[in-house]
């Protein structure tokens, strides 16, 4: 008896530890003087959508939030709303030492205007390698005299850290190639977005890192999936690569039930455009990802990967951007000679939007 009794005790215990959960609490508030840390009399603000990726929450009247952190999940970030802005809409739990420490994750929010017009740039397979980082920045010029509101960059930010080449096999190769796209993109005056491409997943390092695949990504850019409010519209970013290091397009179950549930919290009406690096209609699941978006205002979906420049109407409107890198930069490696392999040139889309009307044209860098 005495044996069950001590067998059952230990049983309890070992539940108890495994369902223990960190509880996320923090504030999104209103940083009317812009110092990122909340001060006495400014106000938090109601609504505001905060993730991990998993699930979704809003924040109370006072800003508040709270939530238990899912497994595995290492990033907390805000769903930027319309007429609000921040210089860092995601925070790594790392960072705040939450897991030790119980620190609060506070967010500043600053106001905005809510646009009825404006434009930004979706720039994709930017490829980036040494000899390139002069064009690159030649291509950061040519977007700030555009003027975009923002930049959204779909993958493939780095030449390859995955498994194709194996051109980056170490924790220092890896860190150098995507330290030499955060430089040679810091020029650019408008906030950037990124979505994570296939050559960004860093395949070839230890899997016990935890830069291991998609990790170094995080540490650089933040989610792997987010939406954010400009003006009236509503904007989502997507994770079109494998959970585990396979030559997939996929949209996982984790990241389809999260967009599930950030849909569900958008009014029906108002204008959406999806963004990823693969086009979202050759990825595993994308039958699963129309019957979450049915019903729903979806103007585009706007991707990269596929060094070529179309439009394929498949139960939404699915729009393919061309390679800044065109054919890996051209004959030369640097210049903009070179071609996408279907002949459109090296190049960027600029988009506008005006209501509820979205339009865009291909440009070239040539």
């Amino acid at each position: 008896m005495r044996k069950l009794f001590i067998l059952a005790l230990l049983l309890a215990l070992v539940g108890g530890t495994a369902g223990a959960e960190h509880i996320i609490t923090g504030t999104v508030f209103h940083d009317a003087n812009l110092n990122g840390v909340p001060d006495s009399g400014e106000s938090g603000l109601e609504g505001v959508l905060v993730s991990d990726g998993k699930e979704i929450v809003a924040t109370a009247a006072d800003g508040s939030f709270s939530f238990a952190l899912g497994a595995g999940s290492r990033i907390v970030f805000v769903s930027i709303p319309s007429g609000w802005w921040t210089d860092q809409f995601y925070r790594h739990i790392e960072e705040a030492r939450f897991a030790a420490t119980g620190t609060s994750l506070d967010f500043p929010l600053y106001p905005i205007p809510i646009a009825q017009e404006f434009t930004f740039i979706q720039v994709t397979d930017i490829h980036i390698i040494p000899q390139a980082k002069t064009a690159v920045e030649e291509f950061v010029a040519r977007a700030n005299g555009l003027g975009p509101d923002f930049v959204v960059s779909t993958g493939d930010l780095v030449f390859d850290v995955c498994y194709y080449t194996n051109l980056a096999d170490t924790l220092e190769e890896v860190e150098a190639a995507f330290t030499l796209y955060r430089e040679a993109t810091s020029g650019l005056a408008s906030p950037l977005f990124h979505a994570i491409g296939n050559h960004d997943c860093a395949c070839a390092l230890d899997p016990s890192l935890p830069e291991y695949y998609k990790g170094a990504y995080q540490k650089h850019f933040g989610p792997l999936w987010y939406s954010f409010d400009f003006g009236e519209w509503h904007f989502i970013v997507l994770d079109g690569n494998s959970p585990e290091p396979l030559p997939t397009n996929w949209l996982s179950e984790e990241e389809l039930a999260w967009l599930g549930q950030d849909l569900a919290l958008q009014p029906k009406d108002r204008p959406i455009l999806l963004f990823s690096h693969q086009p979202l209609f050759l990825c595993r699941n994308y039958d699963k990802l129309l019957e979450l978006v049915r019903g729903y205002n979806v103007k585009a979906a706007l991707a990269g990967h596929e060094h070529a420049t179309y439009t394929r109407e498949a139960g939404i409107t699915n729009i393919v951007t061309g390679a800044l890198s065109g054919r890996w930069w051209g004959d030369d490696g640097v210049h903009w000679n070179g071609s996408n392999p279907d002949g459109s040139p090296q190049g960027f889309r600029l988009c506008r939007i005006n209501g509820e009307e979205f339009s865009s044209e291909y440009l070239s860098m040539k």
